[in-house]
């Protein structure tokens, strides 16, 4: 067999594989919820059914009604009127228990006549479950809401509170930061922040979701607390005159918070009515608990929800494919996104995906790690979104500028020590750009390209601007830590002569940057050959030879830089066939790394794997310790022995 057909069936073979890898991608979609056909609600699940499918009092309820010598029928009317007699001879925890179902089942059958009666039977059911909570047991200790053994009262408590503010949405269109009215007894429920932060409070909250409307698909974990409490979406405010650090703000920016209704203990007996109750948000990454008393019981908390209800945009299902083949258009959307509003107190990791990637590739990972408590406390998280078909320098110096941006409107006087201690993690081509951020190139990289002096080459000013813009950087200080994963040191086998052809053919680059390859082409008087395969595209920048891969590899980071390196494993017997199906092991292995662990995983799966969250995780609880330490030195000592008040909302029907 000749070898000219053998070659002929290999380019065949790599060009139905390119074709068929852009419509696999371009035909995926990111969904991480989904709406559910009706809310979710777990106490139901817990409840009787009728055979008309209305629910009953639980098994729980007639047992007391029965103990406690009730004689009437099944309707609901003379049962709470038997449970609130009870009440006088003392606050038993099942007659609470009876009480708060009792109403709640009351509510549900004449929320649809009657809604302004529903949500007034719905406040009582919420007060009788919180004094269930409230109230202690004969050792003195309050029930716990998240043990099994009380976990009915609370969902009790937090089906009571949810339905309430849906009825209050819906009638009054209500709103977080408002105070509520009821619309019979005139009750109040005053809204209160009681622990305000850059996330929570009174100038940016305003609509918000609730949790059960979504079910989570296509993430791993679903990090939830059971405790009391619901957990929303609550949704940011759009400033009037938006300030330059919105400008980094996604849209519609929504963030995991629970709310609670607190009812004062009466003093007398349970007769006795509240004047004011409290409509309290929390930020579950700053509180995990509500203190009632002496006694921190826990909250209910939902962290994933509302970070995949955010962040399952549909306009984002075929940016990565878009961001690869056409840059020119994806170069509008690109550049630094805060999922949470800049807070000056955490730290920021930056998270930058890789070729033909989008953000979205971090989901699983920023899942689990901002719901770890620590991480959650001290870090913010940030990440970028670049068009994946420009070269490796001209997507840097991108990076480079927009950081520098953000720098300027965050701390334009250089005074915030968090910004200096930022870590950056990157995945494929990700990671390179993390490290080229951190090294200075002087004239290697500019040489490396053309034999002509940058003073010397004949261009307009703005040309030789952008030329300095991309080929001369120094690294940026405010990079204190980079963390590589699978990424490319050393080439990859999938940036050869072919696909760098064909990927010059079907990307469509910026026109600053197209502009500048061919200057610089036509300026060195390349043959026709290399002209046709010059640097053009992201593909290009991968190759063995690549001049900034070659300026990667022998410049070293400043000491003060630390430089975490993951490696997938996919296949192959030894170290020298090892691959993550993309990578060789041989060219993500770095020996001067700090750290390095391999993970066996491919190479489009491994930023979410298990065990590289894990490792991030650690480096990231590593960071903090060495900052405290470079904060606080030991320094060793000689010593000598010797012998607002809000508006209201009315409820109307």
């Amino acid at each position: 067999m000749s070898e000219k057909p053998r070659e002929f069936r290999n380019i065949r073979n790599q060009w139905l594989l390119y074709v068929g890898l852009v419509l696999i991608t371009g035909c995926a979609t990111t969904e991480f919820v989904k709406l559910r056909e009706r809310p979710h609600n777990p106490l139901a699940e817990r409840l009787q059914t009728s055979r008309f499918g209305h629910l009953q009092p639980s098994q729980r309820t007639h047992s007391f009604l029965v103990n406690t010598g009730y004689r009437g029928d099944n309707s609901l009317q003379p049962m709470l009127q038997h449970c609130a007699h009870q009440l006088k001879a003392g606050w038993h925890p099942e007659n609470l228990y009876a009480l708060a179902e009792l109403r709640y089942l009351g509510a549900r059958a004449i929320s649809r006549g009657d809604m302004q009666l529903a949500s007034e039977l719905y406040l009582d059911a919420a007060q009788a479950a919180w004094f269930y909570f409230s109230t202690p047991d004969r050792s003195g200790r309050l029930p716990d809401p998240s043990s099994a053994s009380h976990r009915a009262a609370a969902e009790l408590y937090n089906a009571s509170t949810e339905s309430l503010l849906r009825i209050a949405r819906k009638t009054g269109n209500y709103q977080l930061c408002g105070s509520l009215l009821m619309p019979i007894s005139r009750r109040r429920l005053q809204f209160e922040i009681p622990f305000p932060d850059a996330l929570i409070n009174y100038e940016t909250l305003s609509d918000f979701e609730f949790v059960t409307e979504y079910q989570i698909t296509n993430l791993r974990n679903h990090h939830r607390a059971a405790g009391l409490g619901v957990p929303i979406i609550a949704r940011r405010k759009q400033s009037a005159n938006r300030t330059p650090i919105e400008e980094f703000y996604t849209e519609e920016m929504g963030f995991a918070a629970t709310v609670v209704l607190r009812f004062p203990h009466p003093v007398s007996s349970y007769a006795e009515e509240p004047s004011t109750i409290r409509l309290q948000v929390f930020d579950p990454r700053e509180s995990n608990g509500l203190l009632i008393g002496e006694t921190l019981l826990p909250l209910e908390t939902d962290l994933s929800t509302p970070l995949a209800r955010v962040l399952s945009n549909p306009d984002l299902k075929l940016l990565d494919t878009w961001g690869f083949l056409r840059p020119d258009h994806a170069k509008s959307v690109a550049g630094l996104y805060m999922v949470q509003p800049y807070d000056p107190d955490r730290i920021p990791v930056l998270m930058v995906h890789g070729v033909w990637s989008s953000p979205m590739t971090w989901m699983e990972m920023f899942n689990d790690l901002q719901a770890d408590p620590e991480i959650g406390r001290r870090y913010q998280f940030w990440f970028y979104l670049y068009p994946t078909g420009e070269p490796l320098p001209f997507a840097t110096a991108n990076l480079r500028e927009e950081l520098e941006r953000v720098r300027q409107v965050c701390d334009p006087h250089q005074q915030n020590r968090k910004l200096d201690e930022m870590v950056l993690v990157g995945h494929s081509m990700g990671g390179l750009m993390s490290q080229v951020l951190t090294i200075d190139s002087g004239e290697q990289l500019w040489n490396s390209v053309s034999r002509v002096p940058v003073d010397e080459f004949q261009a307009e000013p703005a040309e030789k601007n952008e030329i300095k813009r991309v080929f001369f950087f120094n690294s940026n200080p405010s990079v204190s830590r980079i963390v590589t994963i699978a990424s490319p040191y050393g080439g990859s086998r999938y940036s050869n002569p072919f696909t760098r052809w064909l990927s010059s053919t079907l990307v469509w680059l910026p026109s600053r940057t197209l502009q500048l390859t061919r200057l610089v082409t036509e300026h060195n008087q390349n043959n026709w050959w290399n002209r046709m395969i010059t640097p053009r595209t992201s593909l290009d920048s991968l190759t063995q030879k690549s001049a900034i891969l070659q300026l990667i590899r022998e410049t070293k980071l400043p000491p003060d830089v630390r430089h975490h390196n993951i490696v997938g494993i996919k296949s192959g017997k030894s170290p020298a066939d090892w691959s993550d199906g993309v990578v060789k092991f041989t060219s993500a292995h770095l020996e001067d790394a700090d750290s390095e662990v391999r993970v066996k995983a491919g190479h489009s799966e491994i930023q979410r794997h298990p065990d590289t969250i894990a490792e991030v995780r650690r480096i990231l609880i590593e960071h903090l310790q060495t900052r405290r330490r470079h904060r606080f030195p030991v320094i060793p000592v000689q010593h000598q022995t010797h012998s607002g008040h809000s508006p209201y909302t009315q409820l109307s029907p």
